[in-house]
């Protein structure tokens, strides 16, 4: 299968970070939407806790969890998803497969959900045109989106100012875009959606075990091969210099006391026509 996006976090410690996340967390603008007759597809799904998070809030409106679909390009993902499935006694499927070339006929689902992945792919136009193909006349095609630019923090230290720096470097070698989400709801135009409800919202990191979290999930996903290889090709021979001082800034930033993260996202739901 050919992948239509190139994973620039730090793959491996990335799913672990991403395992922790939830409905509530990442998809607390789409919950009202859901009834018990939702068809629902996460797409770039990941570990699978959101989708499966999804599920249960349509099985308890009394659907079914077999509703929610999810689908993703990363084998190891998918495997972690189905896993969890089975151990939540879900009956979600997940199955592998590129944004731009989903395996579903034309209006299959009511919802298409996807939540921080089209900052990973090359082209998000063409991925939210497959969103609205799969999605029924009438039904919901939504997203929520980080925006890195647009990303505040307290004290500043050189380390993080780098940090920001070469993952954007690296973001544009690689054709995508690490502010999606100011560009979100243009992205939903130039696919034709025009029916528009945007919002907002943020992760903020203030407590000291939010800290050490957020500084040791960065620490060691700019430490991994693919995030090196990557760095490298960007940066050349400072590569290695560069994240010795970003792992150093996010240390010295969990440790100060009074520091601030702020991590702002945008949500767009849009209806098909």
């Amino acid at each position: 299968m050919s992948h239509d996006h190139t994973y620039l976090h730090g793959e491996g410690h990335a799913q672990h970070v991403h395992a922790a996340r939830s409905a509530e967390d990442s998809a607390a603008f789409l919950l009202p939407h859901l009834t018990a007759d939702t068809r629902l597809l996460d797409v770039g799904c990941g570990p699978g806790t959101i989708t499966l998070d999804l599920a249960d809030r349509i099985a308890q409106l009394g659907g079914s969890s077999s509703q929610v679909t999810g689908a993703d390009s990363s084998e190891s993902a998918i495997a972690t998803a189905l896993n969890l499935a089975t151990d939540r006694g879900l009956g979600t499927e997940f199955f592998l497969s590129d944004a731009s070339s989903l395996p579903f006929e034309d209006n299959s689902f009511d919802i298409v959900f996807a939540s921080q992945m089209l900052h990973h792919v090359s082209d998000p136009i063409a991925a939210l045109k497959e969103f609205t193909r799969v999605t029924r006349p009438g039904g919901l095609i939504t997203s929520r989106e980080i925006d890195y630019g647009a990303m505040l923090w307290y004290p500043p230290t050189p380390g993080l100012s780098r940090w920001r720096a070469v993952f954007s470097v690296i973001s544009d070698l690689n054709g995508n875009q690490p502010n999606a989400g100011r560009h979100l709801p243009y992205w939903f135009t130039q696919a034709g959606l025009s029916d528009l409800t945007v919002s907002s919202s943020n992760w903020t990191y203030g407590s000291a075990e939010e800290k050490q979290t957020l500084a040791s999930s960065w620490s060691q996903r700019t430490q991994e091969e693919n995030y090196r290889e990557l760095a490298a090709q960007a940066l050349g021979e400072s590569a290695d210099e560069a994240i010795e001082q970003i792992v150093d800034g996010w240390n010295t930033w969990a440790q100060t006391p009074g520091s601030l993260f702020l991590m702002p996202h945008v949500e767009v739901i849009a209806r098909k026509a």
